[in-house]
């Protein structure tokens, strides 16, 4: 039975009303180890109009994107646990670095590069423009081009939504395998999932402007109605 938005809502508040100090803190710990990390690279490699010293610095700051997407699969654990009654363990925040970390890098490095080819076309027409100086229609085109990409890489990231949560409940599926189970689950279900997140945008909004602090109740309660129709949609509720 397909539910509707506000009964996923519903779900998801009911799991975590008295039980917010557990995801908030793993936020928390994520949030931190990214701000540090972006503070040591700031140190380490300070602005240079060196060459050198700046590849080092993307490749350094490349090798601390991955730690973080590995990173941000840990709440999800803990949410997908409290979601089936569990109580959730803080050590779960490294649940995927224990846990095949190539599996979900790898599927979220292609997802990534999907959203980059969608786009691609714009941004190279845009840089065409300045380098050879084309006229204006060209440059229109070129924008006319990129917000096409965009939208069209919102529609296919739609299909990997459940990436995240398929790799935590499949240990033996490999990063494309994980790609193609999500993109058919999501058949037919795109629609409900971008509706159910846009109704998130006004109380995202509140958070937003309580100086962020708000968005530590939201985004776990966002994450757990996510998941809420994750095990929805692969019959487990």
């Amino acid at each position: 039975m397909k539910r509707s938005s506000s009964e996923l809502k519903q779900m998801a508040r009911g799991t975590l009303i008295g039980r917010y100090s557990l995801p908030i803190c793993a936020y928390l710990v994520t949030y931190a180890i990214s701000i540090a990390l972006e503070a040591i690279l700031g140190v380490i490699f300070p602005f240079s109009e060196n060459t050198a010293a700046y590849v080092t610095y993307l490749i350094a700051s490349f090798i601390c994107s991955l730690l973080l997407v590995v990173l941000k699969a840990g709440p999800t654990t803990i949410l997908l646990d409290m979601s089936r009654g569990g109580r959730g363990q803080m050590k779960d925040v490294f649940y995927a670095f224990t846990h095949q970390p190539d599996r979900i890098l790898l599927s979220q490095l292609l997802i990534s590069l999907i959203g980059f080819v969608c786009v691609l076309p714009g941004i190279l027409l845009y840089a065409a423009c300045s380098f050879w100086q084309l006229s204006l229609f060209f440059k229109i085109l070129s924008l006319l081009l990129f917000a096409a990409g965009i939208v069209l890489s919102i529609y296919l990231m739609l299909s990997y939504v459940l990436v995240v949560p398929l790799y935590i409940d499949c240990p033996q599926t490999g990063a494309l395998e994980l790609l193609r189970e999500s993109r058919i689950l999501m058949k037919g279900n795109k629609g409900r999932y971008f509706y159910m997140e846009l109704s998130f945008l006004g109380i995202a909004l509140l958070g937003t402007l309580s100086c962020f602090i708000g968005l530590l109740w939201v985004i776990p309660y966002a994450e757990m109605t996510a998941l809420e129709f994750y095990r929805e949609i692969v019959g487990e509720i």
